[in-house]
């Protein structure tokens, strides 16, 4: 579940796959050069959105590939207004890399996923997920803190 931030409240959340033809109808606030297109250009890409359960408003979005021995994240943004100290709405990429854990493992794989990072988030992606930098800017988060991603935040009533 999702934490509404002003108030602690816990809120529910879907994480569902979108279609280019469904990208035409989301909110405009999000960066205007977020081109959301590039990411169905790919054959094996797929894109999911995150919303809470009782609206359409996307909070956050995730596109991934798997490659086999990994997923790796083409994309994990969150949308503008949970970004920052005043975010609506605490832990949507905690819940996205959870989700891409635990589509690898629902896969076949072993939960192994990696992307490539801003360099100002490394050391949040560390502390936050459990990320190990492989490369300058490349992370990847291993089995074993996917897995306390899943426990943490999809298999305690978080979708």
């Amino acid at each position: 579940m999702l934490v509404e931030n002003s108030t602690g409240k816990m809120i529910p959340m879907c994480i569902t796959p979108v279609k280019l033809i469904d990208i035409q109808h989301l909110q405009s606030d999000w960066t205007l050069t977020f081109d959301w297109t590039i990411y169905f250009k790919y054959e094996n890409v797929e894109v999911y959105i995150l919303t809470t359960a009782h609206s359409t408003y996307v909070e956050g979005a995730i596109a991934l590939e798997n490659r086999g021995d990994h997923v790796w994240i083409h994309l994990i943004e969150k949308a503008p207004r949970n970004r920052g100290s005043q975010e609506k709405y605490k832990y949507i990429a905690h819940h996205l890399f959870a989700f891409a854990t635990k589509r690898h493992l629902d896969q076949g794989g072993d939960g192994f996923i990696a992307f490539d990072s801003k360099t100002g988030l490394i050391t949040h992606y560390i502390k936050e997920y459990g990320a190990e930098r492989i490369g300058s800017t490349r992370m990847m988060i291993p089995c074993l803190a996917g897995q306390h991603l899943i426990d943490v935040y999809l298999n305690k009533g978080g979708g």
